[in-house]
């Protein structure tokens, strides 16, 4: 590839593709990569009108780099908000700009790094986003989550979650690895599980994949424990709970791609079709709450799976129009769902 062509350059001109950034964080973090990031630091810094920088001087901006720059995750919004910055300068300066901006990291008087502070990891709507903590704990975040833990995490391994994700928690009995949403608090050694916990929804789950953990409510209190193929849901009307038998690989085909529906009334297929879409899919006959669906998704589009709804189910959908707003952008797709009162009787 040319280097006219390289991802970097078409960060700093603001024209740049999710690919393209990712492509740029890949270079930034990973290690195995420093030989490609030596040589455009060195081909480029004499842009900015000094000398060729020594090894050992680029040795020094390097290891600056890898220390005020990549701490936390690839994902971290902290991480975001530096290379966005970066990018709105460099859309005048370019290269050089950088380069100057990494040095300054390594030739500041203030070398210490933050005592307290938080890294986020978001997920926007309508996608999903794989992550890998410091620790060696993986997992996924589904649309429109997002993940907050302290600069310290590597003491104290405890997370803040809004929105869907699954764990694979990497094994430490004398640190334990801890989830805390709104109303729950998950206690977890080296364990498989998955967390549902969205703003504004009535209820909270916690589906264990393998392993055990120990499920309390953010004063301490303790709820249960659960095994594998354990369901937690919490009714957060009444503060009530239910613990059931389920198959977990059904509640976590998401982080594969597939969309799974498992004897789930169309409340819950609506739902979950409106995140996983990025769309506003509602009811306008509650009567359809009393049909449930039974299906596995994957790489279908959402028309597909409304027809396929239509097949069978009762059902009608009528998509509004949408026009564009005041700013010259288009709002979500917005689609009705109503009874077919035609097949109502096909499935009594």
């Amino acid at each position: 590839m040319e280097q006219a062509d390289h991802p970097l350059k078409r960060y700093f001109r603001g024209k740049f593709s999710r690919k393209d950034y990712l492509a740029v964080m890949d270079l930034v973090s990973d290690p195995a990569r420093e030989a490609e990031l030596r040589q455009l630091m060195a081909t480029h810094w004499p842009e900015m009108g000094g000398e060729a920088l020594p090894d050992a001087s680029l040795d020094l901006v390097l290891s600056r780099i890898q220390h005020k720059i990549m701490i936390g995750e690839l994902q971290t919004r902290k991480k975001f908000r530096f290379l966005a910055t970066l990018q709105r300068v460099a859309a005048i300066l370019f290269l050089p700009f950088l380069l100057g901006s990494l040095s300054w990291f390594y030739y500041s008087r203030d070398r210490s790094l933050p005592s307290a502070g938080f890294a986020e990891i978001e997920c926007p709507e309508g996608a999903r986003t794989r992550f890998t903590l410091s620790d060696g704990t993986t997992g996924h975040l589904n649309s429109g989550s997002s993940l907050r833990y302290g600069l310290d995490f590597a003491k104290n391994r405890t997370v803040t979650l809004s929105g869907e994700a699954f764990f694979l928690v990497r094994e430490d009995k004398k640190n334990p690895f801890m989830v805390n949403t709104p109303h729950l608090s998950i206690l977890v050694t080296g364990t498989a599980f998955n967390v549902i916990s969205y703003p504004g929804e009535t209820c909270e789950e916690v589906i264990l994949q393998s392993g055990t953990l120990e499920v309390s409510n953010p004063a301490g209190t303790r709820i249960t424990s659960l095994q594998a193929n354990q369901k937690l849901k919490m009714n957060l009307n009444d503060r009530s709970f239910t613990r059931s038998e389920v198959i977990a690989s059904q509640y976590t085909g998401w982080t594969e791609g597939k969309l799974v529906f498992r004897n789930e009334d169309m409340g819950q297929v609506a739902q979950r079709l409106s995140r996983w879409y990025n769309a506003d899919i509602l009811i306008a006959d509650r009567r359809l709450l009393d049909y449930t669906f039974y299906a596995t998704f994957r790489d279908e589009q959402l028309d597909e799976v409304l027809k396929l709804l239509a097949i069978t189910t009762p059902i009608l959908f009528v998509e509004e129009k949408r026009l564009p707003l005041s700013d010259g952008t288009f709002p979500k797709r917005k689609i009705i769902l109503r009874l077919n009162p035609a097949k109502v009787k096909a499935f009594k």
